[in-house]
């Protein structure tokens, strides 16, 4: 069986190099990758999915799609009392 010490060798040097990384960004020596806040007044588009973690504040207006998120078109089912509400929406289109 042959051994294969320079395989070897690279793996532990690849090992100490990762580790030591690691070392100098918890030391703030090397900046992490962070994602970066965004802040204007101007109108966003915004395609695909966002991960929101925390508050969003919105000024303005937010098209919602009611029967992706409740299930049903402009009604609302109370799970405690199982009374029907209709949400007040308006429709752009009409």
């Amino acid at each position: 069986m042959e051994h294969h010490d320079g395989f070897i060798k690279n793996v532990l040097i690849l090992i100490v190099v990762g580790v030591w990384v690691i070392v100098f960004q918890n030391a703030g020596l090397i900046p992490q990758f962070k994602p970066s806040k965004i802040a204007t007044d101007q109108p966003i588009s915004i395609k695909g999915l966002v991960e929101v973690e925390n508050t969003v504040f919105i000024k303005g207006q937010v098209d919602a799609n009611l029967e992706s998120i409740n299930g049903h078109s402009k009604f609302y089912k109370d799970p405690r009392t199982g009374d029907y509400y209709v949400i007040p929406v308006t429709d752009p289109y009409e």
